[in-house]
């Protein structure tokens, strides 16, 4: 392969050949069937349907999926998540970026292709446009044409079923944060508040503005991901690929005849007009392309028909692409193993925190100054200030107890500390302890925060006892 054949496979060189959409057309794909095309709605079904469906779930006579901002907490079925867990929300958070880093290593965009919400609602829309204006060519002729009673018809038929997904879509996502049902009724009766409107508002416009008409505009222009994914990407990373080698010199078919020296791609154009993004993969992968497969789907489609070997396009990296050759254990590479692991680690994180999360808090800071006081009854005090939570879902009584010094009492010994469900307090706790009974300058011990009721409610925390030097 020469210099300038390598150079545009892998360092995007001759930009003169990518297709960008520059806004200024409409993109109309032609529909496709295949594999890709069933893993698209299939994925598009697994996150769609959990979407729409679980607030309806309930859990303990409440919404089982819920973000009570009024009351700062968050539900998931029995598990209640307070602003104190911030952790596992930073951990969750964590979990997606480098979530998203391993697949763009491994696999390019396929995050575009298949799990974008632009990607999801978008290919709703396209789909109910070709319910209401029929096929992609039937839909350019319905463009072109003048304004008639025919074309007002079924572009008011589309828009009401934009506008349908659309008010459905927000509605659901107001009723993550103010309940389902409520939403539901404030709807019908116009009684939202202020952040309720801007809420449908805002919502409404975002899915009807970016899938129904911007489109693949804002996987070109607007989206960050598809600048910044050039540095999570390699020679060995997967991607829709048009192999040259085989496809090279193009010619159409004529009569069935294969011209002399051709190579297999019959130049149908087909790979263009499945393509959302209006992207021609033959002329190398480029910034538009979302990694979703369609233009897989159409070629292999043809190459069937041509009695020609399928996989003229599929999904394979430029360094096979460069050398002509297959390469196995593709995934075994350093790259994708780190975010693997570090995908591995931060779910398991996320696992513990959610199993393992106590249902109260107790943060512990020691006095500075003095960090101990002689008492007339040459007894040592220390003063601790403690900040208590409980994040259990009714009012309870707990018990403060001292565990790793034996003798010491403290002015919550005999007096049960009485907190409702998500109060937070802060006291001031003094512990006494005989001087007699001292052995060293400075002794560990733990705190003890449990409930009366249920011992299993409890949770530790260490801290140190001063006192004079031996």
């Amino acid at each position: 392969m020469d210099k300038k054949t390598s150079d545009y496979l892998i360092e995007h060189e001759d930009y003169l050949n990518w297709n960008m959409n520059l806004g200024d057309k409409t993109i109309h794909a032609r529909q496709v069937s295949g594999r890709f095309r069933t893993i698209k709605w299939l994925i598009s079904s697994i996150f769609l349907l959990p979407f729409l469906l679980a607030p309806y779930l309930t859990w303990d006579e409440r919404q089982a999926v819920l973000y009570d901002i009024p009351a700062r907490k968050f539900y998931f079925f029995n598990i209640v998540v307070w602003p104190q867990d911030l952790i596992i929300l930073a951990l969750l958070m964590l979990f997606a970026f480098i979530l998203l880093f391993a697949m763009t290593a491994i696999a390019g965009r396929v995050f575009c292709g298949f799990m974008c919400p632009q990607t999801l609602w978008t290919d709703l829309m396209t789909l109910t446009e070709r319910w209401a204006e029929g096929k992609a060519t039937q839909r350019m002729k319905l463009d072109a044409m003048p304004w008639n009673l025919e074309k007002i018809r079924k572009k008011l038929f589309k828009h009401s079923m934009w506008a349908t997904i659309c008010l459905v879509t927000s509605v659901t996502f107001l009723g993550y944060f103010s309940g389902i049902y409520s939403a539901w009724e404030s709807l019908f009766t116009l009684n939202f508040n202020v952040y309720e409107w801007a809420s449908i508002i805002l919502v409404f416009a975002l899915f009807y503005v970016n899938a129904g008409f911007l489109r693949e505009q804002v996987c070109q222009w607007m989206c960050p991901y598809s600048r910044i994914q050039a540095v999570m990407t390699d020679k060995d990373t997967v991607t829709t690929t048009y192999d040259h080698h085989r496809g090279e010199k193009r010619a159409r078919l004529k009569r069935g005849e294969i011209a002399e020296g051709s190579g297999d791609c019959i130049d149908c154009n087909l790979c263009v007009s499945v393509c959302p993004t209006g992207v021609d993969i033959r002329d190398g992968n480029q910034i538009g392309c979302i990694n979703c497969g369609i233009c897989i789907d159409a070629c292999d489609d043809i190459m069937e028909k041509v009695n020609r070997p399928k996989g003229l396009i599929r999904f394979m990296s430029y360094h096979e692409l460069e050398h002509n050759t297959e390469v196995k254990n593709r995934f075994l590479r350093p790259r994708p193993i780190i975010y693997m692991v570090a995908t591995t680690a931060t779910f398991i994180a996320i696992f513990y925190s959610l199993v393992f999360k106590s249902d109260i808090d107790m943060h512990v800071n020691h006095e500075r100054s003095p960090t101990f006081t002689m008492m007339s009854d040459r007894s040592v005090q220390n003063m601790y200030h403690l900040i208590i939570m409980n994040k259990t879902e009714s009012s309870a009584d707990f018990t403060l107890n001292i565990l790793g010094l034996d003798g010491a009492t403290s002015n919550y010994s005999k007096k049960p500390i009485h907190l409702t469900s998500g109060q937070a307090r802060k006291i001031d706790l003094l512990i006494k302890m005989p001087q007699k009974k001292l052995t060293s300058a400075s002794k560990q011990i733990e705190l003890k925060l449990e409930s009366t009721v249920d011992p299993s409610i409890h949770t530790t925390n260490k801290t140190v006892f001063f006192g004079p030097a031996k």
